[in-house]
């Protein structure tokens, strides 16, 4: 009876976060469409891919994090399983102590971005003390994140409440866009547009401390934690370095490799549809990794078996039906998005392909991805990241030399295939003890999926003359994706399938 109920509470929680994630993944969607637009018909495509490129950079700085976030969160499993609030303070105290000294760091990378960034790179008309400005606007997030809300931060995603930081984070979206909008509208400098967006981060940063002070009455975060190391911290940064190297190393090599701020320009705008397609599958996935790592913690090898087929028949699906759509509809939104933008061409469909061609191939991995960081299996799966991080660098540098943008996809996607195949291994031989066979099947039911979805609107083409049709189409091509994913997995899972439905129904039933 317990443990059922414990299963209908990680269901819940499931869901709830899911739904949030969701409505956060079209959010940031619609705010990643309407900000470059707004800073591409304002102050011109090369500012845009200037700001695009410095974000990638900011990224890369925060590495100085050096995996503590995926420590603490793994390590804050076990003491919430239990219900050992001394337990929990000592960990959130220790991660609070790495974050201040990874913040010290953050803030001199952050300075000597500002000031080397204008030696390097053709500014395109902006004067190195206004890009000093610009990078130090844009590094106000990881500032404010490492100095007062990132140990928050991780006690939430650990107790499985990513919907409370989902919903802090779509009011500041929201803030966020509206302030750009409208200081932009004033015909102000770039940097100062990004310099009024700091006021969101501000207050989405007060909403989640308030909130998790409140509810963790009994957690220290001052408590005594001398002695206490995060464990595997440095593991974990490989796989940090991973992340920051698959989503950012495009835009950065593209940055030197076409030696062109409006084609860094064209790059990302593909890359806002790519990101938006891989959020929104992320957001199927997000919220689960606490719910794994807790029937890990638990021993529960049966139900974790059960659990991790079933939501690979979840992820898989969303995935199928979600590139699908993009597939066929991304050289439309491209018209559609930069009509009305003149001296730059942003038609290519060999980019708008391989952008997607990279989002499959980066999901097919995805829940394998994350069994590994919910086991906290960093060090043992560091030669695979590391020849992975190798292979993305190596190949699309020499690709990109060869054949720009095209190239640098290219390569990205060698390294994810790579990744793929050793995680089918890797898993069912470390964590779940299933067979790599049953994970090929469910992988080879999601391409098929994809294929069978798109292949009748690519027969017919699609073109779309407003927003209104290209809407339309996404819904008809999604509604068929998830039909036809639906009937392949009913025939061909039929175990997974009926397991979803009767964790469903218990769900249902206890609420």
């Amino acid at each position: 009876m317990a443990s059922n109920k414990k299963e209908v509470s990680r269901s819940r929680a499931f869901m709830s976060n899911t739904f949030w994630s969701l409505l956060l993944q079209v959010v940031t969607l619609a705010v990643g469409f309407i900000v470059p637009q707004v800073i591409i018909k304002v102050y011109g495509s090369e500012t845009n891919g200037l700001v695009s490129s410095l974000t990638q950079f900011v990224g890369y700085i925060s590495l100085v994090e050096a995996g503590i976030s995926a420590a603490a969160v793994f390590a804050l499993y076990d003491p919430i399983s239990r219900g050992d609030a001394k337990g929990v303070s000592v960990v959130v105290s220790s991660a609070k102590r790495f974050y201040y000294k990874s913040g010290f760091l953050f803030t001199v990378a952050a300075l000597a971005l500002a000031v080397l960034y204008p030696l390097l790179i053709d500014l395109g008309g902006l004067s190195p003390s206004r890009v000093f400005v610009l990078v130090l606007s844009l590094c106000a997030t990881g500032f404010l994140d490492f100095f007062t809300l990132a140990k928050y931060r991780v006690l939430l995603t650990a107790d499985q409440k990513n919907w409370v930081i989902q919903i802090a984070t779509i009011i500041y979206k929201i803030l966020y866009a509206i302030v750009v909008v409208v200081v932009a509208g004033l015909g102000v400098s770039v940097e100062i547009v990004y310099l009024a967006a700091i006021v969101p981060i501000v207050i989405r940063s007060v909403v989640l401390i308030v909130y998790t002070r409140r509810v963790f009455p009994e957690v220290d975060f001052c408590a005594d934690s001398s002695g206490f190391n995060l464990p595997q911290r440095w593991d974990a940064l490989y796989l940090q370095i991973l992340g920051a190297i698959q989503n950012g190393a495009p835009i950065i090599i593209a940055t030197f490799v076409t030696d062109s701020l409006s084609m860094v320009s064209v790059f990302s705008i593909y890359l806002l549809v790519a990101n938006g397609v891989r959020n929104a599958v992320s957001s199927v996935t997000q919220g689960t990794q606490a719910s794994f790592g807790d029937v890990i913690a638990r021993g529960q090898s049966e139900t974790l078996r059960a659990a991790f087929s079933e939501f690979q028949v979840v992820s898989y699906t969303a995935t199928a039906v979600l590139c699908s759509v993009a597939f066929v509809l991304i050289m439309p939104f491209i018209t559609l998005y930069t009509s009305g933008i003149d001296g730059v061409r942003y038609y290519y469909t060999s980019i708008g392909f391989l952008c997607i061609f990279e989002v499959l191939l980066y999901h097919l991995k995805t829940p394998q991805g994350l069994l590994v960081i919910a086991a906290g299996m960093y060090r043992e799966t560091r030669v695979q990241t590391t020849i992975q991080a190798a292979l993305l660098l190596l190949c699309s540098i020499v690709l990109g030399l060869q054949w720009g943008v095209p190239g640098i996809l290219a390569g990205v996607c060698i390294s994810d295939l790579y990744r793929t195949v050793d995680l089918i291994f890797f898993v069912p031989a470390r964590i779940t003890g299933t067979k790599p066979r049953h994970t090929i099947k469910l992988i080879g039911l999601c391409l098929l999926g994809c294929l069978i979805t798109c292949a009748p609107f690519m027969a017919i083409g699609v073109s779309c003359r407003n927003w209104f049709e290209w809407l339309a189409w996404g819904v008809a091509v999604g509604a068929w994706g998830l039909v036809a994913c639906f009937a392949m997995y009913a025939l061909f899972a039929r175990t997974e399938i009926t397991g979803l439905v009767e964790r469903i129904k218990r769900m249902l039933h206890r609420s």
